[in-house]
């Protein structure tokens, strides 16, 4: 029997005793609809060829965060050659696999899919495989559900689960890629965005609260299934996407999970009408490039994660080490977003020279207080925004808080410096919103932040030392700035900018409001526009 036969017939045994096994997982899974878990073969040739080289980034965290490359063998297996048919009518799940797993037992290279339109169900990476998308080809992924089954383990919204396969997906592998000039076209608006799964969502979440075994965690069918990720790698290290076009998954397009040293560049995503079409979600994972890029979502360009609420606590896999850099944002949610799933804490992130043509949010950190998690040592610098709806930059503790209660356990958000910063028309212009009576917001700087058009100025509540130099807002509508049971606020070398509708250059209102230091000429000609509330001692508002 050759060693590929042997391979399929292990993986058929394989599949049917956990078919058995998973039957009574839950009581919504009928005899009629088979759901079963993947049991993942050992996909790692004996051989990963060493990295190439090293790629060394410096950072105000780590003065070389050093990310290591791919390499493959000069090999290339043509899905062509294992019987795959173009046209987008014949389904190429069974050639795409073989070509993945053949080129992976001769020690793997590049899996070239020519050019052509090639339909295809789920594909499964393994160690050492490039899968090559050629200018000209497209990967047209099938809207038939069962296409994505067995069940592979993921995580949905950080909360770990087993659902329907994402279609470009791999687990515990090594030296992996996704390269080319070619399209990857999920068909997300044919299928998976009218999919109705609020109430799986909630079941999901429960289970997460409640530490429901993971392994009954299992979803995957029609009326009980969610949405995967487009291209997902699962615990993986040493990963490259590269020059791609990514459009219409079914939801999050990029999601590098629990991996290390990967490198996306040179994308091209665009999934703007799709429901929870981030484009790149680093989630549990260290040493991260996203770079040159383009991005054109339905929801955040760019998103940094490392779990949820109870089952984030659980697994506590931080994300850390990320350079974000030289990124195109067209159209998105947010630009460049931190949480809202951030229980396990996420650290040291540089994001520099992004260009945004239009947003909700430029720079956001969102989380609530039942969240709990740390984000900090965040740097942001260079951003050019042409417009963005909500907020430029917004540091938001009460961010879905609603949704389902659980245990409080508030968020922290420290050492952030954002500098150089430049937006032409925004609705508000910065906001912060903490948590009454905790330090959730602290230890943050902006410098050099310009707004040249605005409806509302700087509101911020329940902060702690907090810095802005040289900040130029011109709201509507006022306070220029807005400061409520905020302490140890320092301005300097800012505007006071007033118009018809605004007279009022900065508001100090509540009872915590301490330690607020003004400098500069701005304040100084403009002190009569300068409020503060009765609860609030005057020399509490000091002018240097």
């Amino acid at each position: 029997m050759s060693s590929r036969h042997h391979y399929y017939l292990k993986t058929i045994i394989s599949l049917l005793i956990i078919a058995a096994a998973a039957a009574g997982l839950a009581a919504s899974f009928k005899k009629d609809k088979a759901v079963y878990i993947q049991i993942q073969e050992s996909s790692r040739p004996a051989l990963i060829p060493p990295s190439p080289a090293t790629l060394a980034l410096s950072t105000p965290f780590n003065n070389n965060l050093k990310i290591q490359e791919t390499n493959f063998p000069d090999r290339i297996c043509n899905i062509k050659d294992y019987g795959a048919a173009s046209g987008g009518k014949t389904l190429n799940t069974k050639a795409i696999t073989e070509a993945v797993y053949d080129c992976a037992r001769q020690g793997g290279g590049k899996v070239e899919v020519p050019t052509g339109l090639w339909l295809t169900g789920s594909i499964h990476l393994m160690s050492n495989i490039d899968l090559d998308v050629a200018k000209g080809a497209t990967l047209l992924f099938s809207t038939d559900p069962t296409d994505y089954l067995p069940v592979v383990f993921s995580r949905f919204e950080g909360i770990e689960y087993y659902n329907y396969s994402p279609p470009i997906y791999a687990q515990d592998v090594q030296n992996v890629a996704l390269t080319g000039q070619g399209q990857i076209n999920g068909q997300g608006e044919k299928y998976w965005w009218a999919m109705s799964s609020d109430g799986a969502i909630a079941q999901l979440y429960s289970m997460g609260e409640k530490n429901v075994p993971v392994d009954q965690r299992v979803f995957g069918v029609p009326k009980n299934g969610l949405r995967p990720a487009f291209v997902e790698f699962v615990n993986c290290d040493r990963i490259l996407v590269n020059g791609v076009t990514l459009i219409n998954g079914p939801m999050w397009t990029i999601h590098p999970l629990y991996s290390h040293n990967v490198i996306v560049k040179n994308v091209n995503i665009q999934t703007e009408k799709g429901p929870s079409t981030d484009g790149v979600d680093i989630d549990s994972s260290k040493n991260v490039l996203v770079a040159d890029s383009t991005f054109t979502t339905g929801d955040d360009a760019i998103s940094i994660k490392s779990g949820r609420d109870n089952d984030g606590r659980r697994v506590d896999k931080p994300t850390e080490n990320v350079v974000l850099k030289n990124n195109f944002v067209n159209n998105a949610h947010g630009a460049i977003a931190i949480g809202s799933e951030m229980s396990a804490d996420v650290r040291n992130v540089l994001a520099k020279n992004f260009t945004i043509d239009q947003a909700q949010y430029g720079f956001r950190v969102k989380s609530n207080i039942q969240r709990s998690g740390t984000a900090e040592n965040i740097w942001i610098e260079d951003m050019n925004i042409d417009s963005v709806s909500q907020a430029v930059i917004q540091f938001n503790t009460d961010y879905e808080k609603g949704n389902i209660k659980y245990t409080l356990q508030p968020p922290t958000f420290q050492n952030i410096h954002i500098e150089n910063v430049a937006c032409k028309n925004t609705g508000a212009a910065l906001n912060f919103i903490g948590i009454t009576g905790e330090d959730s917001i602290s230890n943050i700087d902006l410098k050099n932040v310009t707004v040249t058009k605005s409806r509302d100025g700087l509101q911020m509540n329940d902060a702690q030392n907090i810095t802005l130099d040289n900040v130029s807002l011109a709201p509507k509508y006022g306070p220029t700035y807005d400061i409520d049971n905020s302490s140890d606020i320092t301005l300097t070398n800012s505007n006071c900018s007033l118009s018809a509708n605004n007279f009022i250059c900065l508001s100090v209102t509540g009872a915590a409001s301490k330690n607020i230091q003004l400098t500069g000429d701005d304040f100084e000609n403009k002190i009569k526009t300068i409020q503060i509330g009765p609860e609030v001692s005057e020399d509490e508002v000091k002018m240097n």
